[in-house]
């Protein structure tokens, strides 16, 4: 009998510091995901934003297929086009003002044009994971934490896949990949703003595959408009093709919850 209490206490001791430790690693998850800044969850439904674009600047330091246009033809049917973006909780739909048939009619099928809808529409999206609060975990998902030098390891089960993340001390993350395999890893750089983390950098391997010449990187610079801070000047760099895409986001408005 006095064995099998002791074994009982020593459970009852096991189970107990199970759960402090699953608690404090839900404490530290809910810890770092209040560090962000997440404007959707502010009452922010939408922002509304012209694309600013220059394309002689763009052909300046962007390796050129051929099959977008030639520089007379980009000036006068490409350049003017007033493109606008309008960005959701769920997406960034680009509108160049004409119907799809329209921007077929354009020089090379509305090719050059189609590239810029593209950069726009897929690095918005990018920005739209991290600042829907979705790079980490969210809440009540199963992870551990553990102190590293510089902050914080994260591991955690995505599907079948065991997934390591490290954070800074003040919670920023910086990287994400597969236990074991570099291919699919993620780079982050964040800094802070005046309502939390804001994303600058996101680089990621094309097709998985994550080696020099082969990146995608997003950057991404901000305004505020009546309080939120969303994109002002985004830059992606698809080394593969040697393309680099700057534009401008400007007369921004937001609509929000009333």
């Amino acid at each position: 009998m006095r064995n099998f209490h002791t074994a009982l206490v020593i459970a009852f001791c096991t189970i107990l510091a199970h759960a402090q430790a699953t608690q404090s690693d839900d404490a530290l998850l809910h810890q770092a995901r209040s560090k962000y800044d997440a404007p959707f969850e502010r009452k922010l439904q939408s922002f509304d934003c012209a694309v600013d674009f220059n394309w002689k600047k763009h052909w300046a330091e962007t390796y050129r297929v051929g099959d977008e246009g030639t520089d007379d033809e980009i000036e006068k049917f490409i350049q003017p086009i007033p493109n606008r973006v309008t960005v959701t909780r769920e997406d960034a739909v680009v509108s160049s003002g004409m119907t799809e048939e329209q921007e077929h009619t354009l020089p090379h099928g509305g090719m050059a044009e189609g590239l810029l809808e593209h950069a726009v529409r897929f690095s918005l999206r990018n920005w739209l994971v991290a600042s829907n609060n979705a790079l980490l975990p969210s809440t009540g998902t199963p992870v551990h934490f553990e102190s590293s030098t510089s902050g914080y390891k994260l591991n955690l089960k995505i599907q079948t896949y065991d997934v390591a993340m490290t954070l800074t001390r003040d919670m920023s993350l910086q990287s994400m990949a597969v236990r074991g395999s570099d291919s699919d890893r993620q780079e982050f750089e964040f800094h802070p703003g005046p309502q939390g983390l804001l994303l600058s950098s996101w680089t990621m391997g094309e097709d998985g595959n994550f080696k020099p010449g082969n990146r995608l990187i997003f950057n991404f610079t901000y305004q505020s408009v009546d309080g939120f801070q969303v994109p002002a000047q985004v830059v992606v760099n698809r080394e593969s093709h040697h393309e680099v895409w700057h534009y401008t986001l400007s007369g921004c408005k937001v609509t929000t919850d009333k």
